[in-house]
């Protein structure tokens, strides 16, 4: 849907001036097309990201053996019936977010000029 948004958005004379010129449909994608298409694929690429990495019910439902819990789920290892180990917990939350954050700190430039592109009006 994000994808969509963004490629509808674009105008439609750059296509065809573009084909005007000669431009053959390969060399419009990697010209024009997918520089153009950076800030969606780092903002999909973000949400996919976290998703993924955030993802509770999937591997609770299919992993049997603790030792392969990804992280999300291996936390709550360390909540009992009759006790929670809360200064791990809050360690292992930590961690965990530390890659979320850092793909974002590393995509932010694209996210930003992404939101901001449909602002102005010319």
């Amino acid at each position: 849907m994000l994808f969509r948004g963004f490629f509808k958005e674009l105008p439609k004379d750059l296509f065809d001036s573009a084909f005007i010129d000669g431009c053959t449909y390969s060399s419009f994608y990697f010209r024009i097309t997918l520089p153009l298409s950076l800030p969606i694929i780092a903002t999909v690429s973000v949400i996919a990201l976290i998703n993924s990495w955030n993802n509770y019910l999937l591997p609770l439902i299919m992993i049997n053996e603790e030792n392969l819990y990804p992280w999300p789920l291996g936390i709550m290892v360390f909540r009992g019936e009759y006790m929670t180990d809360w200064p791990k917990i809050l360690a292992y939350v930590s961690l965990t977010l530390l890659p979320a954050v850092g793909i974002f700190l590393a995509a932010q430039k694209y996210i930003i000029s992404g939101l901001t592109s449909g602002s102005i009006k010319e």
